[in-house]
């Protein structure tokens, strides 16, 4: 049998027992590339080899069509963002995988996350690899792989190439993420309501689907409430702008000080710390607080440093053993010099029996219920 036509039977069958995928894979026209050594997808067209796909059993073929779609529902071919194309790829994968094995007869080699980190984001696996291997951004030059050459593929099921800019050829458009969130959105339904959509899948799919909070917008509304002087939000910030955020422009510099607790035990990865540094600096940055204290902490508190307004931010981590937020909330409540303080947390430890009258904001690096306060979980 024909490439095509064992991938038109792959449609047929999918459209009948599984209308999630079969509905979807129909908007990815499939088309024939034989300078790629397996398939790809870009959020426009499925791309395959024929003598990949001739090499196929039927049920791997649908599940080649179910990990393109998953690519495109879940927002991959707009999210690299710059990182290496490689690493991207196989996060990318990491992500799909892990549930699609439930439903599909997945070709050996394919790559699945570690056990017990099944159902993360794509940034999260790209972010643990970063981790483990050090840094690796931009288009992938130098890693052995580059979009749109066929070379490097880290999954027998293809790679997910970056979606199009701009219109075709014909002046037909790219579909968009937003797109193709309402046509997996529309899917979804369609398929619970015949009762044909696992559940793993269903659950990971809404996950996706949902809309993420903007945690720096969070964190300035956060410390304006704080502030003596005035956010317009009438007159937007420029300097986001650019970014589609719509944030408030600070009118008065007056936030008194501020205090930011850092877990440094041992469940705290760096990458987490990392990624919690970026999204803060940059809003004191913007908010431009009298001072900012940083107290370091695991269970008990093993430094303080004080900046001063206009001082550059430098943190250094000391402690690694197990957490209670007792004695450093007790300490930032002491010293009574913030007018607010932003713990940065897995939340994985022991919280004080009185609320302490500090307005507190917890920026925690997993999903847990904190007593009092404010929580904002740091999705990546």
């Amino acid at each position: 049998m024909s490439a095509q036509s064992k991938i038109k039977a792959a449609l047929t069958d999918m459209i009948l027992l599984d209308p999630f995928f079969g509905s979807l894979a129909l908007s990815l026209p499939a088309i024939e590339d034989k300078t790629c050594e397996t398939a790809w997808t870009n959020g426009k067209n499925i791309g395959y080899n024929p003598t990949f796909i001739e090499s196929l059993s039927h049920d791997r073929v649908k599940a080649l069509m179910a990990h393109e779609v998953m690519h495109c529902a879940l927002g991959h071919p707009w999210r690299r963002d710059g990182r290496s194309f490689k690493q991207w790829n196989i996060a990318t994968d990491k992500a799909i995988n892990g549930e699609l094995r439930h439903s599909y007869t997945l070709p050996d080699g394919a790559l699945y996350p570690d056990s017990g980190d099944e159902g993360k984001s794509a940034e999260w696996y790209y972010s643990q690899s970063q981790d483990e291997n050090g840094d690796e951004s931009g288009s992938g030059a130098g890693d052995g792989s580059q979009p749109g050459t066929g070379q490097g593929t880290p999954d027998p099921l293809g790679e997910v190439r970056d979606a199009p800019i701009g219109p075709d050829a014909d002046g037909t458009p790219a579909p968009t993420e937003q797109e193709w969130k309402q046509s997996a959105a529309s899917a979804l339904q369609t398929a619970k309501a015949m009762g044909k959509m696992p559940g793993g899948l269903a659950r990971e799919i809404s996950e996706a689907l949902k809309p993420k909070l903007d945690i720096r917008s969070l964190l300035l509304r956060f410390f304006s409430e704080r502030s003596t002087g005035d956010y317009s939000w009438t007159r937007p910030n420029s300097r986001y702008l650019s970014q589609g955020l719509y944030l408030p422009c600070l009118e008065s510099k007056s936030l008194g000080e501020i205090a930011i607790g850092i877990d440094t035990s041992g469940s705290v990865n760096a990458v987490s710390l990392a990624y919690a540094r970026s999204i803060v600096e940059s809003v004191i940055e913007e908010t431009n607080p009298l001072a900012v204290t940083v107290y370091y902490f695991d269970s008990k508190v093993h430094a303080v440093d004080r900046f001063e307004n206009g001082e550059p931010l430098t943190w250094k981590p000391q402690g690694g053993g197990g957490t209670s937020f007792v004695e450093v909330l007790e300490r930032i409540e002491t010293d009574g010099t913030a007018v607010c303080a932003v713990m940065v947390t897995d939340l994985e430890g022991t919280f004080p029996e009185t609320v302490p009258s500090l307005p507190i904001l917890w920026l925690a690096t997993e999903q847990h219920e904190v007593p009092f306060g404010e929580n904002i979980y740091l999705d990546r």
